[in-house]
């Protein structure tokens, strides 16, 4: 199990190491409570006042005092953020670097630091779940990749410890969640390789379980339901290593698909290697759409296409309700926000395609 706290301050020359939040008041000419207020992350302040705070603080090094602020309002200053992937499991994988990049960003100028663990099973997992709880080492969490059974929303809910899910909360409805609607997003990218022509359309989904592949699997049997006879299903573990070993066996068969729905960008270029190794074709021979539109799309000659899940608002919109939910202001809109997503369409899903002449 690995633990890094990440400080948000950004460090540049200023007044000192003793710049009060009264000094900070002074130079944005507002007052001490306006400042306050934003670095609480009060949205009802005005923009152009809230970034003229923003910018004294950054440019004159101004920390909170963290132990102080700590006593009085009994909180860690501290967001939870715990990843689940196998040694060397997020090594170049876009996703958790733009996810993980969103909240720092966030939560830059904020008086909180992200801290991250990544573990390497569940059992590890409910270790470090176990521990937040009994030492409340963090103020909240941002909790990914729930499940279909999944004992940390459970006991967090139970708790009532301060959480946001991003993903499907299938346990309750009452549960703080952002998500996209990954049924209808899978149902569009497989509807948009049928529509293009192919014939023979599976999916390479993730575990089973894991409610953001089991809810792509549901929609891209709502699509093909009437448009093929086979539902063509596959499940790989995450990274691109597991889902090219599946892939191999996938393209070998004798009744291969001709085109493919991939959980996520980073799965998919492990589908591209398969491919490349048993000489066949992108987008030719086998059309390819999976998730996320990271810049791993860019790294096929034709493009991959992708949905875009427009992670930015996701996060932003996650932490948000986060930081309300601690600091006891109301939360804004229904408890469940859906993100729309969006097909962006590149050559892998193209047949004809034939490269710039």
């Amino acid at each position: 199990m690995y633990n890094i706290i990440i400080p948000m301050a950004k460090m540049q020359p200023g007044l000192g190491a003793r710049v009060t939040q009264h000094d900070i008041a002074r130079i944005a000419n507002v007052s001490q409570a306006t400042v306050s207020r934003v670095l609480a992350g009060d949205d009802k302040v005005e923009e152009s006042i809230r970034q003229r705070v923003i910018e004294a603080v950054e440019a004159n090094n101004y920390q909170p005092d963290v132990r102080a602020r700590s006593l009085r309002n009994r909180r860690t200053g501290l967001i939870g953020f715990v990843v689940n992937r196998p040694s060397g499991g997020l090594m170049n994988d876009p996703f958790f670097s733009n996810l993980t990049a969103e909240i720092i960003e966030y939560l830059s100028g904020k008086p909180y630091h992200l801290c991250l663990d990544m573990v390497s099973d569940e059992f590890h997992q409910q270790a470090v779940y176990d521990e937040m709880l009994r030492t409340r080492r963090v103020d909240g969490l941002i909790l990914v990749e729930s499940q279909a059974r999944d004992e940390r929303i459970q006991r967090l809910y139970e708790d009532e410890f301060p959480f946001v899910l991003i993903g499907n909360p299938l346990l309750s409805a009452s549960i703080h969640s952002v998500d996209n609607d990954n049924v209808l997003a899978a149902e569009m990218a497989t509807l948009h390789l049928l529509n293009s022509g192919y014939k023979r359309v599976g999916i390479l989904g993730g575990k089973r379980g894991i409610t953001v592949s089991d809810d792509r699997i549901t929609g891209y049997q709502r699509a093909v339901r009437g448009r093929q006879d086979d539902h063509l299903v596959w499940h790989s573990q995450f990274g691109p290593e597991s889902a090219r070993a599946e892939a191999l066996q996938i393209l070998s068969s004798p009744n291969r698909p001709d085109a493919l729905v991939v959980l996520d960008d980073y799965m998919a270029m492990g589908v591209v290697l398969a491919a490349r190794y048993l000489g066949i074709k992108i987008p030719q021979q086998l059309g390819l759409v999976s998730f996320n539109d990271s810049s791993l799309c860019d790294l096929l000659e034709c493009g991959l296409t992708s949905v875009s899940l427009n992670i930015q608002q996701i996060v932003r919109s996650a932490c948000d309700r986060l930081l309300r939910i601690i600091e006891g202001r109301p939360a804004v809109g229904e408890r469940r926000m859906i993100v729309p997503c969006e097909l962006k369409v590149r050559g892998s899903s193209m047949p004809t395609w034939e490269g710039i002449r």
